[in-house]
């Protein structure tokens, strides 16, 4: 009897120290997820830099953006495209594709959001000219994304003058 309440009282002290320890822990990850946090959101304006390290003006800022390099902003295509196409033999399939568009700043992002009923009704009709054998791999995805990104740079070029977005990704498909 003894001897338990010694066992008890060991295993009480031993549960103290380690939920100490556990708190401990857990308050300098806290101090080292706000330090970081601090210092990355307070680093201040640092210039923009231009490919050979030196500070760049604002327009040359936006020109180097429209090379690919900057920020990016995304946009989806919602809700999911639902598409009715054939495979070879002629029996029907079906498919439900969710896009992302991206661009280098949000005016384009914008601009695009105005086009959405444009840009979903040639997709549909794109994707709905598929054979189900012909994107049933990997390539024929690839070639969905391809083809369904040059459908809206087209139209893009046709109504704002300029292509607008840069890539265009799958965020969910399903084919049947």
């Amino acid at each position: 009897m003894a001897e338990e309440n010694e066992n008890q009282e060991e295993e009480q002290k031993s549960g103290g120290l380690g939920k100490k320890l556990m708190f401990a822990v857990a308050a300098l990850v806290l101090v080292a997820v706000g330090a970081f946090a601090g210092l990355t959101l307070m680093g201040g304006d640092e210039p923009e830099l231009g490919e050979d390290g030196e500070p760049v003006a604002e327009g040359e800022a936006e020109e180097e953006a429209s090379k690919g390099e900057g920020p990016v902003f995304y946009s989806a295509i919602a809700p999911p495209l639902v598409v009715n196409f054939k495979d070879r033999i002629g029996d029907d399939r079906v498919m439900q594709v969710s896009l992302e568009m991206m661009a280098r700043d949000q005016g384009t992002i914008n601009e695009v959001r105005e086009h959405a009923p444009i840009i979903r009704s040639s997709l549909i009709l794109l994707y709905s000219g598929y054979i189900y054998e012909d994107i049933a791999t990997r390539e024929g995805k690839q070639m969905m994304l391809d083809e369904g990104l040059a459908e809206i740079q087209r139209l893009m070029e046709k109504r704002i003058g300029k292509p607008a977005i840069e890539e265009l990704y799958f965020t969910g498909l399903v084919i049947q």
